[in-house]
């Protein structure tokens, strides 16, 4: 596993301090009277909008009650923590605030579960393939970008990787769909084999004869987590990401994932489609 992003440790605060509050059955207006806080400063504490501090951790611990001295060291080491710059903090020109919700869970997550209905996932693109679909963009902002994507590559790719476990289904047109030209399409398709070989990436891919199928729509990504409270990133019409810290969100998105898997090819049927499609690109 990668090191705890401090987004990771900002986030289990305030779930942290959202069950406190829960158990103290206090409304987050009552806890705004009790400490003589706006009622919005509450809501986004706990809303993840804003940090808190020590100062005020330490506040909310004693109002709701909360005594125990380990759950408290822990709590304000972790309030500490995410205070730190994060491991992207050098690519932050390039990187959109839900983006950067997304590279702060991503690696803690026990599972990642990624649908893409045109494109390779970033995660499985290589530089040229990245660079052919960035060709509009200045030149330092595309170099920027392909760094990111190549530590992001280092942290979750690697050999002896055991978490978290990556899942992509693509459909058929993000293999077909001709970025860069032959020599990148080949590169591409031969850099989708080998990770696909990698212990824990899992890669499907749903061929056109299949029609349609339950997740084909927007492209989406669900992290899920051992400790629950999973959340679930839509990308939207313009490529920006969408947070879902909504449950019930990620479960459906699951469901719809599992069931479409189904209808998709894995494995060393999905090893060998991928050579067929390799086959459009002779050397």
């Amino acid at each position: 596993m990668t090191s705890i992003d401090p987004a990771l440790e900002r986030r289990r605060v305030r779930f942290a301090l959202r069950a406190f509050r829960n158990d103290a059955r206090m409304s987050q207006p009552e806890v705004a009277e009790h400490l003589d806080w706006s009622p919005s400063k509450v809501i986004r504490i706990e809303g993840g909008s804003v940090g808190v501090s020590v100062t005020d951790l330490r506040a909310l611990l004693d109002l709701y009650g909360v005594t125990d001295a380990t759950i408290r060291r822990d709590l304000e080491q972790a309030t500490r923590e995410s205070r730190r710059p994060p491991w992207w903090h050098r690519f932050r020109d390039v990187v959109s605030p839900p983006f950067a919700v997304f590279l702060g869970l991503e690696g803690a997550a026990s599972e990642l579960s990624a649908f893409d209905p045109t494109l390779v996932p970033g995660l499985l693109q290589t530089e040229a393939y990245t660079r052919a679909l960035l060709s509009k963009l200045p030149p330092e902002r595309t170099d920027a970008i392909v760094r990111l994507r190549a530590e992001r590559q280092r942290r979750l790719l690697r050999e002896t990787a055991a978490e978290p476990r990556l899942r992509f289904l693509l459909d058929e047109a993000a293999l077909r769909r001709a970025v860069g030209g032959a020599a990148t399409m080949r590169e591409q398709l031969g850099r989708l084999k080998s990770d696909a070989a990698l212990a824990h990436v899992e890669l499907s891919v749903v061929p056109f004869a299949r029609g349609a199928y339950p997740v084909l729509r927007e492209g989406s990504i669900a992290l899920t987590f051992q400790s629950g409270d999973d959340v679930l990133f839509v990308e939207g019409p313009n490529g920006a990401l969408t947070t879902r810290d909504d449950q019930t969100a990620v479960d459906e998105f699951l469901t719809k994932f599992e069931a479409s898997r189904k209808e998709a090819v894995s494995g060393d049927e999905a090893i060998a489609f991928i050579d067929e499609v390799l086959g459009q690109y002779p050397s």
